[in-house]
């Protein structure tokens, strides 16, 4: 990394300085003089159509500029920036307007990122000659929101030394920052610092920010430090920003340490920060209490905290705390955010849940591409291949153009249905009817739905015919392997597998799922040396692992696990469902099991396998119950599971919904959802 003090004389990725500025002549009438000034590159005459406005007298009083000054503000604060312009040039042709009018005006500009205006109000400014300190503040606010950081830099260097302040520095740092120049801020601070201004709390909060940016946690640290030794009370912005500082270096403790001992009261923002954290750090049981204490506390949330905590609920399957955030974004009012709605049909989906994730499609009020994307996937990955492809077509007869996360959704979804030639209908049509080039996620998907349909020959032949200008990704040739997997293909496997290897060595999955392989067809050889490479590399298999949500705990299960709550309970009745299962017919398939030991030592590691133990815990624990059970796996479910899951849910008589690392499974009455084909 750039030592921050050097990045602004090394950095080449921001023009510092503008183009050769153009002439350009502005006419003021001020004392019935004209003025004719050069200002930065391509600044626009300030000239705007005229509106119908009230006159202003030639010689305006103190209470007509009041009264002028309370109207442009009131335009100002309701965005109608054309009107206020009006106002502003009429005040022009009758004298020299109100300094006050400007602030009002550049604020306008920063709110809506209008650089037309703000440049107009530029040479307003440059043209009288004097403009004070408080409005080259805003002046550098302004082009910083609207992205011309440079611009942002040319007006703080024509300002003399001596009258820069902190606000002016804080001003360019912010702009820095928030355009994700976040090294250039970073030696703005030093430069500040060097030339004896101190900073102010908002100057630490960009500067922390910045740190947050390039991922620098020593850094991160030195600004800290700086802070305790500035003697300032931090405010809730930096206190802020320090928490999601460290949470997103995964100090989570230090985090949390400082968020709960907030000297100036936590507000919204402090919550939504922590509970960011978690999430970001995968703590998603942590997150979701957060919110509840957070309701406890009678604050109202907002659209970042539920967007950040709905996706947490998908991943842990949550449905009742993702049905209770719906609730609370409901009560909030937030039911207008189209970002909301999204995240909403996403987490229900997640969930295994496509009714509600439908049903919350059909009622929202607007709709846009994500919108679409999102309840697409989702009756993709529930295997409502058919579903999608309606969708699909309803979308292009509401007007809305796919992108390519369109394609890859429905291309996926062809794929977890067996429409194989539906998906090469769309796929080869990409180009002409949807004016979209195939990226190479789009082979991935059609090599995934060539390899699971059993054309494994053709999948191959798919790859090596891909353009040359495109070439074949790890994920592609791990879709070809995964579908060697399921088809038992060892001698095509042993070849992709190298192909994926040499793309992404550091891979270990690409290992396991060649160890599988080679163990199913008995080559237990073979087996012996991928394992031994894997231990080469330091590299181990994940155990398997499952989770439920029950009583608003989450319940993870590791295959094999002695040490559970309930532990005896639990083996109990997998051994009660076991005998159950055999007397309706079932066989234990032990060829899932990779371990070369004989067939009982097999059954009996079967037994064990994690979703299984989940299911178990849920039915020991809800007689009475007929809700779903809801599983996360963190594997791809093997067969064996899949077949005694059927079973389960027709002697049970309760639907079981498990998630795998490719799909939903819905089982109910005996019968899977994706038909026996995953």
């Amino acid at each position: 990394m750039t030592p921050p003090c050097m990045a602004l004389t090394q950095s080449q990725s921001l023009p510092l300085c503008l183009p050769q500025s153009i002439p350009l002549s502005i006419q003021c009438h001020n004392n019935n003089a004209c003025s004719h000034v050069t200002l930065f590159n391509s600044i626009p005459s300030p000239c705007v159509t005229r509106v119908a406005t009230k006159s202003i007298p030639a010689s305006p009083t103190t209470k007509h500029l009041n009264s002028t000054l309370v109207e442009i503000s009131t335009l100002c604060k309701q965005g109608r920036l054309k009107e206020a312009f009006d106002i502003l040039f009429l005040c022009c042709e009758n004298g020299s307007p109100p300094w006050e009018i400007y602030g009002y005006l550049l604020q306008a500009c920063t709110r809506k990122r209008a650089l037309t205006e703000g440049k107009q109000i530029h040479a307003q400014l440059v043209i009288r000659g004097s403009q004070g300190l408080k409005l080259e503040t805003k002046l550098i606010s302004m082009y910083a929101a609207c992205g011309s950081v440079g611009d942002a830099e040319l007006v703080f260097e024509r300002i003399p030394r001596s009258d820069i302040n902190v606000f002016l520095w804080t001003a360019l740092i912010s702009g820095y920052v928030q355009n994700e120049f976040y090294e250039e801020g970073l030696a703005i601070y030093c430069k500040m610092r060097r030339e004896g201004t101190a900073p102010d709390n908002f100057t630490f909060s960009c500067v922390l920010k910045a740190c947050s940016g390039i991922s620098d946690l020593q850094l991160g640290k030195v600004i800290h430090v700086h802070l305790l030794k500035s003697g300032l009370q931090p405010d809730a912005a930096v206190q802020n920003s320090l928490v999601v500082m460290y949470a997103r270096y995964g100090k989570l403790e230090i985090a949390r340490q400082l968020f709960d001992e907030m000297s100036c009261g936590k507000n919204v923002i402090s919550w939504g920060s922590m509970i960011a954290g978690c999430v970001q750090n995968q703590c998603v049981n942590e997150a979701l209490e957060l919110f509840r204490e957070m309701q406890i506390r009678c604050l109202k949330t907002n659209w970042v905290i539920v967007t950040t905590l709905l996706p947490a609920c998908s991943y842990l399957a949550a449905i009742k705390q993702g049905k209770e955030i719906h609730s609370q974004i409901v009560k909030a009012d937030l039911v207008s955010d189209v970002m909301v709605w999204n995240a909403l049909i996403d987490m229900y989906a997640k969930c295994g849940n496509v009714d509600d994730a439908r049903q919350v499609f059909d009622r929202m009020p607007e709709r846009d591409v994500v919108s679409w994307n999102a309840v697409i996937g989702g009756c993709g990955t529930n295997g409502c291949g058919e579903v999608a492809l309606g969708l699909f077509k309803e979308m292009q007869q509401e007007g809305f153009v796919p992108n390519h996360i369109t394609l890859i959704h429905v291309l996926s979804a062809c794929s977890h249905a067996g429409l194989v030639e539906e998906g090469l209908q769309i796929f080869n049509s990409m180009s002409e009817t949807f004016d979209i080039r195939p990226r190479v996620e789009h082979y991935a998907c059609m090599v995934d739905l060539l390899g699971r349909a059993g054309f494994l020959d053709e999948a191959e032949q798919f790859i090596n015919k891909m353009p040359k200008e495109i070439k074949p990704s790890s994920s592609v040739w791990g879709s070809l392997l995964a579908a060697c997997r399921v088809h038992g293909n060892v001698e095509l496997a042993t070849r992709v597998a190298k192909h994926a290897l040499e793309i992404d060595p550091e891979n270990n999955g690409y290992y396991i799922i060649l160890s599988n392989i080679y163990a199913a067809g008995g080559r237990w050889d073979d087996v012996k040396k991928v394992r031994k490479m894997m231990k080469d590399r330091g590299f181990k298999k994940s155990p398997g692992c499952s989770w439920i949500e029950m009583n608003n705990r989450v319940y993870t299960f590791t295959a094999g696990d002695q040490s559970l709550p309930q532990s005896k309970e639990i083996y109990a009745m997998v051994e009660k469902l076991s005998i159950q299962m055999k007397e309706a017919g079932y066989v234990p398939e032990t060829n899932f099991v990779l371990y070369n030991v004989q067939e009982k030592e097999k059954e009996m590691m079967l037994c064990g396998h994690s979703e299984k133990l989940a299911i178990s815990f849920v039915l020991i624990n809800t007689h009475t119950c007929t809700r779903p059970i809801r599983v996360i796996k963190n594997l791809r479910i093997c067969g064996d599971c899949h077949t005694v899951i059927k079973f389960i849910s027709k002697i049970v008589r309760r639907e079981i919904i498990v998630r795998d690392t490719n799909r939903f499974h819905h089982f109910k009455g005996g019968v899977c959802s994706c038909r026996d084909y995953w």
